[in-house]
């Protein structure tokens, strides 16, 4: 994954009559960052989070299923970035951290080989305390297959517990993606990683 910093420039003439005066000026101005996304090999798909100055991180989080029912879901995030191996790794390629006023690099996961069983995408504020800053940061989650992209925005999307953000998950028995709702991508992954508080026995996402 790759960032294109854009500026946008454009020229001002000015004509000043008593003189027959022509002026030049180049203005170059900043206007953000813009997520490029290398053509993909068959079989991988690939989630890219932006978003806007505020918080400075926000972090992907991925339930993997492992490759047999038998086996214990693994977590990608940025404490381990890789689940899997060979064809069916799942990575993360770009852990961002450091948003600002002009905004800051995208954060990028890939998705090799999938396995028959459930994947599930959601988004944490790092060190959040509450909600509030997590919905007003602009998030939106684009997923990338090779035929087709999904776009996925904070506050319209999937649904928000706590400071985590739950996105979409992929059914990777046929490759659909489909948004979050609490029965399908419940509460309790907050526990493998991404929870706010414990409260006793439990984690509070």
């Amino acid at each position: 994954m790759s960032t294109l910093l854009v500026q946008f420039m454009f020229n001002v003439w000015l004509w000043w009559t008593q003189f027959t005066y022509f002026s030049f000026m180049q203005v170059t101005s900043y206007i953000g960052e813009l997520a490029l996304s290398p053509v993909l090999t068959p079989g991988t798909t690939r989630a890219v989070l932006s978003w806007g100055a505020s918080p400075k991180d926000l972090d992907t989080y991925v339930t993997v299923p492992g490759s047999d029912a038998s086996r214990t879901p693994c977590l990608v995030s940025y404490k381990s970035k890789k689940c899997g191996s060979g064809s069916t790794q799942v990575s993360l390629d770009l852990d961002s951290t450091n948003h600002n006023a002009q905004g800051g690099s995208p954060e990028t996961t890939t998705f090799g080989t999938l396995v028959p069983a459930r994947y599930i995408y959601r988004v944490n504020q790092y060190k959040g305390t509450t909600s509030d800053t997590l919905l007003a940061s602009g998030a939106m989650v684009t997923f990338y297959s090779e035929d087709f992209q999904q776009k996925f925005n904070i506050g319209v999307d999937g649904y928000v517990e706590g400071i985590n953000w739950f996105v979409f998950y992929i059914d990777g028995t046929d490759m659909s993606v489909h948004t979050c709702d609490r029965v399908t991508c419940p509460t309790s992954l907050c526990q493998s990683g991404g929870w706010r508080i414990i409260q006793g026995s439990t984690y509070l996402c």
